[in-house]
């Protein structure tokens, strides 16, 4: 016997067996039953949706003498099965869409079924129908024999003559469902004894683009090319796709403007038969998933990315910048239409990319130093003098943005309670000028506990603070911290070095603490006690804690503690006379104070 393709051996016997098309099955079986049978049925929609599959099983379960409808048993519907019934006529309007082909068809209409209740026409690819074909159609559509059934399909209705549809009963096919089609391969495959991975399932499901039959051929292909145990990367080798922690990659390298890797990672896609139209509609569709998942944080709603996926890409990668990336790769797809290379384009596409980032950290780093000064002012140092002098000239631009912003954030705290925002605190200043008392107990504590991975964990991370910097209300955090290292962590302990003097006391700082700790909660995703520590100091304080390790002489480890925060109420606020007024004009438990 010849070998059958898998889409042809599978094809569904009875309404149970369909995947999908829940709307038009219930239709369908519900007017069987109820002997509600039209004249002339239209099914329209993409295809490899199951137009003609359904048809075959209509004209089963108007047959059928069994039941159910259809029973799959019986003469009638095993002959259809076998496509030699004599009361099912499929045709090929692609090949037989002449007038005189219509009219030998209307004079065999007249006769009666020979062996089944209904004579079934079955007309395949209906728009191909010529005008004059359909029009000498119209009379039996109008007035048809009452033994007769007609059956369109088209994925093209919009080709059929408005009179022609008028006489039908329409059903419009969806696009199956990733699931849908997952699924009905699970089964398959446990027909024939495969193992197959459900990441590839999946990806399979993804390039049939909702279409079961081309979903099946793929999955036969997949499968001829390794039969024993079919993995994503089998998928990704045969269809030349990129995996998706690449495409993740390759997103990372335009993101840290590293345009040399990104070009030669490119050029290896291209040599190895990357589909470039494919692979811009699928970074499109990873950017698309980053800015919802940013927007909602609901997982479930996600095409492309699963949790795994976004804790590998979201942390680097804002919404505007997500946004501006998707713009400018689906103009380049616009383009790609009028050309024969479409690598061209996305070259460009690329490089653009990568200038944008380029120019706004160029930005960000230029802002690095305006919160600072609000928070620590340096002595006079002739470094520091230097390093002040070159940002003059930026100062002023932010100046200018902050003052254009401004209307926009006391709107925001505009509400029915009065509502305060704190004075800058200009005694902050004069406070971190002494060097703060940090306890070497605490730091070698940390150090007794520390682990690479959770510190592996947080120099990943680190760089996203510095994205914070054009972000008006947690710049000051960002500046405080973005010049500084994390050189040790464990569970919920963390040391940073700085290289002046300034800065660690401005981390130190007890006023600083709650904010600092919110930033690094909201960067690292999780919630860290942390001490700032001068360069210097910490090459000795490691030096030390080896020499206790090799001398067997480490401290035990124990709760975490800061005795420089812990003396001090951190939830104590300073009023200012105006707050103080405030308080006393309206009460305690009206008056709300935010810090800005």
């Amino acid at each position: 016997m010849a070998y059958k393709t898998l889409y042809r051996v599978y094809r569904p016997q009875r309404f149970e067996d369909v995947a999908g098309q829940e709307h038009i099955i219930t239709t369908l079986k519900h007017a069987v039953e109820e002997n509600k049978i039209a004249h002339a049925y239209l099914f329209c929609g993409p295809r490899g949706t199951g137009k003609t599959t359904i048809a075959k099983l209509l004209a089963k379960a108007v047959n059928c003498t069994g039941s159910p409808k259809p029973c799959d048993q019986c003469e009638n519907c095993q002959q259809i099965t076998l496509g030699t019934h004599p009361d099912v006529i499929e045709i090929d309007a692609a090949s037989n869409n002449g007038v005189d082909e219509i009219r030998d068809l209307i004079e065999k209409v007249k006769y009666a079924p020979t062996q089944g209740k209904y004579k079934v026409y079955i007309v395949d690819e209906f728009h191909m129908m010529s005008p004059s074909a359909s029009n000498a159609l119209l009379k039996t559509l109008e007035e048809p024999p009452t033994h007769v059934i007609f059956i369109f399909a088209t994925t093209e209705p919009h080709k059929i003559l408005p009179t022609i549809i008028s006489r039908c009963q329409r059903f419009d096919f969806t696009k199956l469902s990733v699931p849908d089609i997952v699924s009905r391969m699970e089964d398959i495959l446990k027909e024939e004894h495969y193992q197959c991975d459900q990441e590839a399932l999946e990806l399979i499901a993804k390039l049939a683009d909702g279409g079961m039959r081309d979903a099946l051929s793929i999955l036969e292909q997949c499968l001829a090319y390794n039969d024993k145990h079919l993995t994503v990367q089998d998928v990704n080798q045969i269809y030349g796709i990129v995996s998706l922690e690449n495409k993740i990659d390759f997103i990372k390298m335009t993101l840290s403007k590293d345009m040399k890797k990104a070009l030669s990672t490119l050029e290896d896609m291209k040599m190895n038969g990357i589909d470039i139209k494919r692979l811009t509609l699928d970074l499109v569709d990873i950017l698309k998933d980053i800015v919802i998942y940013r927007n909602t944080q609901d997982e479930s709603i996600l095409f492309v990315l699963s949790k795994y996926y976004l804790d590998l890409i979201v942390p680097y990668i804002g919404c505007e910048e997500a946004l501006n990336f998707i713009d400018i790769l689906m103009d380049a797809s616009e383009k790609y239409a009028k050309v024969i290379n479409p690598s061209v384009y996305f070259e460009l596409a690329i490089l653009k990319m990568c200038n944008q980032i380029q120019d706004e950290k160029i930005v960000h780093i230029e802002t690095v130093k305006v919160p600072q000064q609000q928070v620590v002012e340096t002595p006079v140092n002739p470094e520091v003098i230097e390093d002040e002098e070159i940002i003059d000239e930026p100062v002023q631009d932010i100046g200018e943005d902050v003052m254009e912003e401004e209307p926009y954030i006391h709107q925001e705290v505009i509400e029915e309670v009065p509502t305060f925002e704190f004075e800058k605190e200009p005694d902050i200043q004069a406070d971190v000028d002494n060097d703060i008392h940090v306890d070497e107990a605490d730091i070698m504590n940390i150090l007794v506990q520390a682990k690479r991975t959770i510190l592996e964990s947080i120099q990943e991370r680190w760089p996203i603070i510095k994205r914070y910097l054009a972000n008006l209300n947690m710049a000051k955090s960002a500046g405080m911290l973005c010049d500084g290292t994390a050189v040790a962590a464990c569970e919920g302990g963390l040391i940073i070095s700085f290289e002046y003097q300034p800065s660690v006391n401005a981390v130190n700082y007890y006023k600083n603490y709650k904010q600092l700790s919110a930033f690094l909660q909201e960067v690292l995703g999780s919630e860290y006690r942390f001490i700032a520590i001068q360069q210097d100091e910490w090459i000795k304080m490691r030096s030390h804690f080896i020499e206790l390790k090799r001398q067997g002489q480490l401290p035990e480890p124990h709760e975490l503690t800061l005795k420089h925060i812990d003396c001090h109420d951190l939830d104590h606020v300073d009023m200012t006379e105006a707050q103080e007024f405030a308080v006393q004009l309206f009460g305690e438990d009206i008056v709300e104070f935010k810090e800005d």
